[in-house]
């Protein structure tokens, strides 16, 4: 049988490593986040052997779904980046100056028409 304390440990550090995840997200800084979502997703395994009873069957579901969500917005982050970037230790493509740019370049034409909204008048009999 689980320790109660035990559970509450794992169940600490796994919130720990959901909120540097959160943060790593939003600094767009991948490789830390997956590291961190890997380790808290085996911490998870770790506490789902450990329920005992039906408080911590709804703690386990809901670092569960936290963790999904997560780990869908490492996934969507990781998507966005630059090919050079998703790669772990390559080292990115130094920057070329910026130089000036051809108007042609800088207008963009929409081919769609403009949306038009439709006016409807109701009379009353």
């Amino acid at each position: 049988m689980s320790n109660v304390a035990e559970f509450i440990e794992v169940r600490k550090s796994i919130e720990t490593l959901a909120r540097q995840i959160t943060l790593s997200v939003e600094q767009h800084t991948v490789q830390n986040s997956k590291q961190h979502l890997d380790e808290a997703n085996r911490q998870l395994e770790v506490l789902k052997a450990m329920v005992d009873n039906d408080v911590q069957v709804i703690v386990a579901g809901r670092l569960s779904r936290q963790l999904t969500g997560l780990g869908t917005k490492v996934e969507t982050v990781l998507s966005k980046l630059p090919a050079s970037k998703r790669v772990a230790g390559k080292k990115a493509a130094p920057k070329k100056p910026a130089g000036k740019r051809s108007k042609a370049a800088a207008i963009t034409v929409s081919a769609e028409p403009l949306e038009v909204p439709e006016i409807v008048i109701f009379e009353r009999p």
